[in-house]
């Protein structure tokens, strides 16, 4: 049975003509059209485009999670090294923090007003630097600001007792958050 086309010239059954003229619907025994549709390109691409945003947003929320440990990890060393001389030098260092870094601070203690009250009052300070560069201000190495939650809620003071500041300090930049939590014998570990 011969499959009749038309063109606009008219009827086209010949073999010769039907090899020139495509027709949309080419049957069983023709060839398959090779190449990619256009919906299936942009499938592709999506699917290309949702993967490598994932990628991206998994390396930087990485990258924080990494500053944002050193941070912890540092922190958790000058709380020891702060915690030291206070009892060394028989001194009260109290811990300031903000969203862009934190410092050391010697809290200037008067007869009337012992160590641990004066973490509530905004007495002169002197700086730490020139005893000890180790306690010097610091930003945070973390790109995203940083909120800082410290447990007992107060402004965490290391004295002369053997256990002093804060029992846990918990970090969070948005990404991701760390925690240092103070042992029973004054350690602090650095916790994920």
């Amino acid at each position: 049975m011969v499959k009749w086309m038309y063109s606009l010239w008219g009827q086209t059954g010949d073999r010769a003509a039907k090899e020139k003229m495509r027709i949309s619907d080419p049957g069983r025994n023709s060839r398959a059209e090779k190449g990619f549709t256009l919906l299936e390109m942009l499938v592709v691409l999506a699917i290309m485009g949702t993967t490598a945003a994932l990628v991206g947003v998994g390396l930087v929320a990485g990258r924080e999670r990494r500053l944002l440990k050193q941070d912890a990890q540092v922190l958790s060393q000058l709380f020891t090294a702060a915690q030291a001389q206070a009892r060394q030098q028989a001194t009260a260092i109290a811990w300031r923090y903000g969203a862009n870094g934190f410092k050391f601070e010697s809290v200037l203690q008067t007869p009337y007003l012992p160590a641990d009250l004066a973490r509530y009052v905004d007495l002169n300070r002197q700086a730490l630097t020139e005893r000890n560069p180790i306690l010097r201000a610091r930003a945070w190495q973390s790109e995203e600001p940083v909120r800082v939650r410290v447990d007992p809620p107060v402004t965490p003071v290391f004295n002369r007792e053997w256990v002093s500041g804060p029992r846990v300090v918990e970090l969070d930049n948005g990404l991701t958050q760390v925690r240092i939590v103070r042992s029973a014998q004054g350690q602090y570990r650095v916790l994920p």
